[in-house]
């Protein structure tokens, strides 16, 4: 299940827009890595895109996305993610969820003590590193997705 990253970028951008979240280019990296989280969460190890987030000095950052939002193409514009759609309820979901909150308390949120930023960041001291999939889905699972145990 390894999306396109600029087509998950460009459906978290289109959700924003349709809901009246406010986005930048932080605050869709900030979206796209909660959406990353959960979806490997909730699907064991399930990717639900073909990049992998990079610990950047402010947090979590997946390049091609932020290098294409950064030359101030529209993202809007990428195209359909033609996912099932119980993913694109997760992912609507997930921005609902976490887009309330400011790029900044995102990226506050990202830079957490024991956050695999954090962990890669500062116990890895490995800036700029690819964040592994198992930090991420291990503190998604223990601190973001709540998973119905009688389902």
């Amino acid at each position: 299940m390894k999306y396109p990253s600029l087509h998950v970028a460009s459906h978290i951008a289109n959700i924003c827009h349709n809901d009246g979240i406010e986005f930048n280019n932080t605050k869709i990296q900030k979206l796209m890595y909660c959406c990353y989280g959960c979806v490997l969460a909730v699907y064991n190890s399930a990717r639900i895109c073909d990049e992998y987030p990079r610990a950047w000095t402010y947090g979590p950052v997946f390049p091609r996305v932020f290098s294409y939002i950064n030359k101030k193409k529209d993202i809007l514009v990428i195209g359909n993610l033609n996912a099932p759609d119980d993913i694109l309820k997760l992912l609507t979901d997930v921005v609902a969820a976490f887009g309330k909150y400011t790029a900044n308390s995102l990226s506050a949120w990202t830079h957490k003590k024991g956050s695999p930023w954090d962990i890669v960041v500062n116990d890895m001291d490995a800036p700029n590193s690819i964040i592994p999939d198992d930090l991420i889905l291990e503190y998604f699972k223990q601190n973001v997705v709540v998973m119905d145990k009688n389902a």
